[in-house]
Parts: structure tokens; C-alpha cells; sequence
């Protein structure tokens, strides 16, 4: 069963962990190599994944601020999905323009569960993370995911653990997160407080034993990819963020629309508590 852990380095573990889990001692050990808590964090690189829907006015912006903040090993993967405005032509000039850029156009509207794992297959990083398009997660939290990491297999973004800052939160979105959150945690034991915050970091080795088993391609996408995650034992740090609501997506965008993709996603956990038997669960 896959462990929920704290922050490697600093031996603070959550009630779903303890001192004798492999995540604990794997961190132990490399501390003992690194006292101050470095790592490997020098010689490991790392891949971020962008899906672009109808992203021409925002995209830049983001892109500009994580080009300063990310080293030039870091490598981006854009991924524009059925775009209609000038998306695909902004990020093709980023491409050309920086040599850590790589645009993976789908000409089709996928949507980002498919977007996003079109990416992470394409990633070449030790590490591959992926973050919304919007800014909603800022260069210095996404930095502070990666700093995060220590020996575990993946850190998740939370906008609900303890220490997390949510800013332009409509009660609308927030009261379908919150509803959200207590379903998953009551179909699936999930430790996490919130598995819907659009940052995230997986090893890519790990993602080469989950992503061939993922299926889902609504927006409860991340769920499945943390379920596949407890399949494969794999050690998963949750981390509260600051996140900034700047959100004007055309699947959440209206009331209408929110009410229609929370059923989607609402009817999709029950899916996947069935998909995810004991017995009949995936084998990884």
C-alpha cells in the first residue's frame, strides 16, 4: 500500500506513516550522505508539463516567470490541446527561442487528463511535474514541490493540508473541492487532503509503471494517477501551497458547467472504487 509521508529531511511524518517505512529510511540515508538536506538535487533533472487549452493570453506570462526561475536543464514540454486562438503559435515562438522548450501540438480538444499524460510520456527528467497553464502556481511554490521531493517517488500540491494559502477562491469552486475531497477520502482512505491541485512531481520511473494503466480523461484524472501510485507502493508527499485562483476554464468556467463536470467527476470515483477491487485492480 502506498505511504503518504512528510517532507523528506525533515522527520515529520503523517499519521499514515512511520519511522520504519522505506521512504523514511531511504531519506535517513541520504541525509547521512548530505547533512544539509541537498540530495541529489544537483545532478537530478527536471521536466514540466504544461496542457494549453485557449491559453494565448496567460501562457507567456507563466512561461516568462518559471524561464527565470527554472535552471536551463529544466525542460518544458507544452502541450496545446484543440486550441482555436493563438496558443499554439505563441508557444511555437518560445520554442524557437529557448532550446529547453518542446511544443507537442494535439489538434483535437482531448481535454488535460489526456493532455497532460501526452506529456509526462514525452518527458525525459529524472523527475516530471506538470502545472496549470494559468499561473495559479507560482515558480517559488512549484520550487518549493521539488525541494520537497527527498527520496520519496512523487509530491502533490495541496491547497487544504495544514499551512496552505487559497486566494480568489469562488464559494461556488471551493465548496465543490471541499465536497470532492471528502468523497475521495471516503471511497478510496486517501491520506491527502487534496488531490485536485494541478501541481504535481512523479519520478519518471515511476510513471513508466503507472501511466500504460491510466484511463480516465475527465478532470478526476489526478485521482487515478494516485490510486495507480498506492498500486505500485509508491511514496507520495503531500505539501500545502499558495495557490492563486486565476481560472477562466471552459470546463469550470460557469456555474452550469461546474455542476456538469462535478457529476462527471462524481460518477467517475465510482468507477474507479470498482476498477480498484482488490481483486480486480490493476497489477503493476
Amino acid at each position: 500500500m502506498g505511504r503518504a509521508t512528510a517532507i523528506g529531511g525533515t522527520g515529520k511524518l503523517c499519521p499514515y506513516a512511520c519511522k520504519s517505512c522505506i521512504c523514511h529510511k531511504r531519506t535517513k540515508m541520504l541525509q547521512s550522505l548530505h547533512p544539509q538536506g541537498v540530495f541529489f538535487q544537483v545532478m537530478r533533472m527536471l521536466s514540466i508539463v504544461i496542457p494549453a487549452y485557449n491559453e494565448a493570453e496567460r501562457i507567456g506570462q507563466t512561461l516568462d516567470a518559471y524561464l527565470r526561475s527554472f535552471p536551463l536543464r529544466t525542460e518544458f514540454i507544452i502541450v496545446p490541446n484543440g486550441c482555436t486562438d493563438g496558443t499554439v503559435a505563441l508557444v511555437m515562438q518560445y520554442q524557437q527561442q529557448h532550446s529547453n522548450i518542446r511544443v507537442h501540438v494535439i489538434s483535437e480538444p482531448v481535454g488535460k487528463a489526456v493532455a497532460v499524460r501526452t506529456g509526462l510520456a514525452l518527458a525525459t527528467g529524472d523527475y516530471v511535474g506538470y502545472l496549470d497553464a494559468d499561473g495559479s502556481t507560482s515558480p517559488e511554490e512549484f520550487q518549493k514541490l521539488e525541494q520537497a521531493l527527498g527520496a520519496s517517488d512523487g509530491v502533490i500540491a495541496s491547497r487544504w493540508a495544514p499551512g496552505a494559502v487559497v486566494q480568489n477562491r469562488a464559494f461556488s469552486r471551493t465548496l465543490a473541492s471541499l465536497t470532492f475531497a471528502a468523497l475521495v477520502k471516503t471511497l478510496f482512505w486517501f491520506p491527502y487532503r487534496d488531490t485536485q491541485c494541478g501541481a504535481k512531481i512523479f519520478s519518471k520511473t515511476l510513471l513508466q509503471r503507472i501511466l500504460p494503466h491510466a484511463r480516465v480523461r475527465n478532470m478526476a484524472f489526478d485521482v487515478e494517477l494516485l490510486l495507480l501510485a498506492r498500486r505500485a507502493d509508491a511514496a507520495i508527499v503531500e505539501m500545502p501551497t499558495h495557490w492563486v485562483d486565476r481560472s477562466r476554464s471552459a470546463i469550470l468556467g460557469t456555474p452550469v458547467q461546474l455542476f456538469r463536470t462535478s457529476l462527471q467527476m462524481f460518477a467517475t470515483l465510482f468507477l474507479l472504487r470498482l476498477r480498484f477491487l482488490p481483486l480486480i485492480a490493476p497489477r503493476l
